[in-house]
């Protein structure tokens, strides 16, 4: 594999690498982000479902107050259990919509939710059937089931505020001090209520405190008095924070020393006489007040809490944020330096290494580029420099030791006289054309041609008009043959004459007109007058099993025999024989 496709490849993994992990850490960053607001959202929803969880509990008074009215019943106590009824019902119907609005279902706290409003619808038809009837009428078992059903409504509603308290605490461990805070006074807020509710039977029937009620008031007081311990603890870890401190302070002012006392004195009447001085409208409308100030405790919580978790949002936010900017400068960073990498070295280095293997298969005709940069590539090019002269300059002594090789390589095989190959460059050539009639089947014929009489004209004429005997002969051949043919000098006045792709008959046709132009050349003479000459030629065709040109020479050569034989200026093959008319 080559460097460059290799590097290519690692940097794709490397980058989805890098990529998939920063993906994976701002992704689960984001959804850290995600899950903070869904808990910060579950704060704001466990504010609304305890501002319903108040509302039913504060029903409970006027609920009283109508239990403990006789028939026909006061209009105006009647108006205000409206009133607080329709208080309940847009508080469950802004917490109805604020869970059907969530961006992440809490379906731990809509089932409940649910289920509370239909104990609310019951609790609701047992308090108008309850007072329906003449107080006299009224018994205190159903009017204690009357105002249980009520207890009921929030005692449905306690799993969503611990499923709602637990979903924040876990985001936000900073905000659980408050959050628990603000169940303790939440559920201090109820048990109150549930207290003061303990008198209604007593009020209503204007009886002393029944067994069920002594030992109900006996247990609510402990666990008022507990919680009160418990938010103690819990708010003085907050003793910087005023607001907690001075609702804390109000708590204890308002309800622990105002309405306890209260509760004490109508408890102590109704341990003996049970003629108590005030209804069940007045005793709500004496004690529930006081109990403000456990609510204003519990918001005050709450919103903390809510501070305290827009914090964390804000913290887990900006990490995010630098989780993100992070990412993008990490992947950045890579591209940076992977396309440095590729520009200043795997580049430079597969273009330095197409110069080397250039030079190295002699092509030099490549410029070197001049370096951008002064590092090891940069002396490395001006190496790669220095070897191209240094290639360069060997070339030109090889081209030039070639050109002397070739020269005497020509010279080797070529006749001085007529400057047609010799026997040795015919040899070479014919091996060719032999070597690809065999592969490919293609005939080749063979002429081999002697000049009559040509001692004769050496011994009257001298060697000189020899010589240019031979020089016109080797001309016209050269002239009068086909294009691919080869011609020869064999020795003496002996001449080769090579046909490829031509076959016996056509070969000694074509002899035949060598020998015809040969018989019409006129050659003048140094003391005047004119040569005539003429020529002897033997044809023979190349045979698929002639495994080299010398036995088919030898037989043409024996066709040169018979045709000097039979009277010279003659064309014989193994199935014509041509001659001068």
């Amino acid at each position: 594999m080559r460097l460059q496709h290799l590097f290519f490849l690692i940097s794709l993994l490397l980058s989805l690498t890098v990529i998939s992990m920063t993906a994976g850490s701002v992704r689960g960053a984001w959804d850290d982000v995600s899950k903070a607001r869904g808990s910060l959202e579950a704060i704001e929803h466990l504010q609304v479902l305890l501002v319903a969880a108040e509302m039913a509990s504060r029903e409970r008074g006027p609920a009283n107050g109508v239990l403990g009215d006789d028939l026909p019943g006061d209009p105006a106590k009647r108006a205000r259990l409206k009133t607080a009824r329709d208080r309940t019902d847009k508080a469950f119907s802004t917490l109805q919509g604020a869970l059907d609005r969530a961006s992440m279902p809490q379906p731990g706290a809509s089932r409940p939710v649910s289920q509370a409003l239909a104990q609310l619808i019951r609790a609701r038809a047992a308090i108008d059937l309850t007072a329906s009837r003449p107080r006299s009428a009224r018994g205190a078992d159903e009017i204690r089931g009357a105002v249980s059903q009520m207890f009921g409504v929030i005692d449905t509603l306690g799993p969503a505020i611990i499923t709602l308290t637990n979903e924040a605490q876990t985001t936000y461990p900073s905000a659980a001090n408050a959050l628990i805070a603000a169940r303790l006074a939440a559920d201090l807020r109820e048990y109150a209520g549930q207290l003061g509710s303990q008198f209604t039977v007593a009020l209503t029937t204007r009886q002393p405190l029944g067994a069920a009620e002594r030992v109900a008031i006996e247990r609510l007081r402990g666990r008022v008095e507990l919680l009160r311990k418990q938010l103690l603890e819990r708010t003085a870890t907050n003793s910087d924070r005023a607001a907690v401190q001075a609702a804390m302070a109000s708590m204890q002012d308002h309800y622990f020393a105002s309405a306890i006392p209260f509760v004490e004195a109508q408890t102590a009447t109704g341990l003996h006489s049970g003629h108590y001085d005030v209804d069940t409208a007045g005793f709500a409308a004496r004690y529930v007040p006081d109990m403000d100030a456990i609510v204003s405790l519990r918001d005050v919580l709450i919103n903390e809490a809510l501070v305290d978790a827009q914090a964390g949002l804000d913290k887990i936010h900006t990490k995010a944020r630098w989780m993100a900017g992070g990412g993008l400068a990490t992947i950045a960073l890579l591209a940076l330096t992977l396309w440095m990498i590729h520009r200043r070295v795997v580049r430079p280095l597969g273009r330095t290494a197409q110069l080397i293997s250039a030079i190295a298969q002699g092509r030099l005709d490549l410029d070197v580029p001049r370096p951008k940069y002064r590092d090891e590539l940069a002396e490395v090019l001006e190496a790669i420099a220095v070897l191209r002269q240094h290639s360069e300059a060997r070339l030109v002594l090889e081209e030039e030791r070639q050109r002397l090789v070739d020269q005497l390589r020509d010279q080797s095989n070529t006749d001085f006289l007529t400057g047609l190959p010799n026997r040795r460059g015919f040899f070479e050539l014919a091996e060719h054309d032999l070597t690809t009639m065999h592969r490919h089947g293609h005939p080749v014929t063979l002429a081999i041609f002697d000049l009559d009489h040509f001692k004769q004209i050496n011994d009257t004429h001298g060697h000189t008009v020899g010589d240019s005997v031979l020089v016109e002969v080797a001309a016209l051949c050269c002239q009068h043959s086909r294009s691919g043919d080869v011609v020869a000098r064999y020795g003496g006045e002996e001449f080769l004459v090579l046909m490829p792709y031509c076959t016996l008959e056509d070969g000694a046709l074509q002899a035949d007109r060598l020998r015809r132009h040969i018989e019409a050349m006129r050659i003048p003479l140094p003391e005047g007058g004119e040569l005539h000459i003429t020529a002897s030629f033997g044809v023979e065709q190349c045979l698929p099993g002639d495994p080299t040109i010398h036995g088919v020479i030898s037989r043409a050569d024996e066709r040169l025999y018979a045709a000097k034989s039979s009277g010279r200026n003659r064309v014989v093959s193994s199935d014509t024989t041509l001659q001068a008319s």
